[in-house]
């Protein structure tokens, strides 16, 4: 475990204390008795309701186990998706959060770009006071996803991070396109005052990991909303895409996400998301030890230098 600067620990101190107030960290374990599922569609959303913990003593137990009967309680106005918060480390190797999900060819996973969801794990920050907590917001998300579960479903992979040799984790993702609903004038802009042609958010200049994809992009900009990752840098502005590898990969930040289940009756099996609402940077990456390793050139060349010296000396 590192040992942060003092700049570093209040700032996580104060971030810490801020989302504890908003009843929704998933570091405090009193989150549960606020938060119920409900359904949406053919799917559930966890909401937020503090009127269950204010109830909590005075009314039966109603914690169900099947997703056939989550969220039978109702309030009005109906309750709000639950934007859960946390402080985490964004995995180096599980990440795929880039400007289109290092989007290559079409798989039976993602049969065009359209299609294409970005995604990363979080991991342990390992920086107090957040690294202590993380245990806690693991164990918390997983009561959660069991408080909705369909009967006779195994548990799907796809959100907590299992695999050997890999930190314990879970997963977020973030929908890159929104379908335009509305024919009014600057529908499809995402991004507030965001409307020069030199605007690093627009359909034009949108970062592709194959180019040979921009008309395919340019395609869907009548139709699609495109939808910049709600990223903010240290100083709260937000990350235009081509910065997303190196400003996310390996940062420490503050998440918040809301979380949907669903059933997936080809296989059965229970699947949960998270979806990204917005992610602070608290603490920037460091550069991987690969990186300082590489050669350097030199600013001048030295074309009287004999090679095999230079490689002796080396």
């Amino acid at each position: 475990m590192t040992s942060p600067d003092l700049s570093v620990s209040s700032l996580l101190n104060k971030t810490r204390d801020h989302l504890l107030a908003s009843g929704l960290y998933l570091g405090d374990s009193s989150i549960v008795r606020r938060l119920r599922w409900v359904p949406e569609g053919r799917a559930h959303v966890l909401v937020y309701d503090p009127q269950l913990e204010e109830a909590e003593d005075n009314a039966p137990d109603n914690t169900t186990q099947s997703g056939d009967q989550v969220g039978q309680q109702t309030t009005s106005p109906p309750p709000k998706a639950a934007e859960l918060s946390a402080i985490v480390r964004i995995d180096r190797d599980d990440f795929w959060l880039t400007a289109d999900g290092g989007y290559v060819e079409p798989t039976p996973m993602c049969k065009e770009l359209l299609e294409v969801k970005l995604s990363c794990a979080l991991t342990n920050p390992t920086v107090e006071p957040a690294s202590t907590d993380f245990p806690a917001v693991l164990q918390i998300l997983r009561e959660l996803t069991g408080q909705c579960v369909t009967p006779g479903y195994s548990s799907g992979k796809s959100f907590f991070s299992v695999e050997k040799n890999k930190p314990p984790g879970f997963k977020v993702r973030h929908k890159l396109f929104e379908r335009i609903d509305s024919a009014l004038p600057g529908a499809n802009e995402s991004v507030e005052g965001a409307s020069s042609k030199d605007d690093p958010f627009s359909y034009r200049l949108w970062p592709l990991t194959k180019e040979r994809h921009r008309a395919q992009l340019m395609a869907l900009q009548h139709s699609h909303r495109l939808c910049p990752v709600p990223v903010y840098d240290l100083a709260n502005d937000l990350l235009i895409p081509t910065t997303y590898r190196s400003c996310l990969q390996g940062a420490i930040v503050e998440i918040r996400f809301t979380l949907t289940h669903w059933s997936i009756a080809t296989t059965k099996r229970d699947v949960y998301g998270g979806l990204i609402q917005l992610i602070h940077i608290l603490v920037l990456p460091v550069p991987s030890a690969a990186a300082g390793n590489k050669r350097k050139l030199a600013l001048h060349l030295d074309v009287d230098e004999n090679p095999a010296k230079k490689e002796r000396v080396n």
